[in-house]
């Protein structure tokens, strides 16, 4: 059996010449390359793109046993088997709600010292 990466762009790569496309929203359903002007079915497109795959990986020996080639090297473009955010982010400490976070409304703003306009009276 040969599984495909997850991430995998078959949807977006160039059954036709290889292009990748950076984005391609889901609600587009044909797929038509600016490169060599191929415009095909979403879907036919995808699945032509894993047929080669599956054909390159089976012409390379890959699954067989006793191969030390045993996963094909295929390319992440977005990076997406690693986190997005390492660390989560620090809360400020301070007035306001709880961990120190204040709403826009909330926020202080310095005004320094304002002169007097009119006298103090004190009864």
């Amino acid at each position: 059996m040969i599984a495909a990466d997850r991430w995998f762009p078959s949807s977006k790569t160039c059954s036709g010449c290889g292009t990748v496309k950076a984005k391609l929203p889901l609600h587009i359903r044909t797929y038509e390359c600016d490169a060599c002007g191929l415009v095909i079915d979403r879907d036919t497109n995808a699945a032509r793109n894993l047929a080669a795959l599956a054909a390159a990986a089976c012409t390379t020996g890959t699954g067989v046993a006793g191969d030390q080639d045993t996963a094909l090297a295929v390319s992440k473009p977005r990076g997406a088997d690693h986190k997005t955010r390492t660390t989560r982010p620090r809360r400020k400490t301070g007035t306001g709600r709880a961990g120190g976070t204040t709403l826009p409304h909330q926020q202080q703003t310095e005004t320094g010292d304002r002169p007097q306009t009119e006298p103090l009276t004190l009864w």
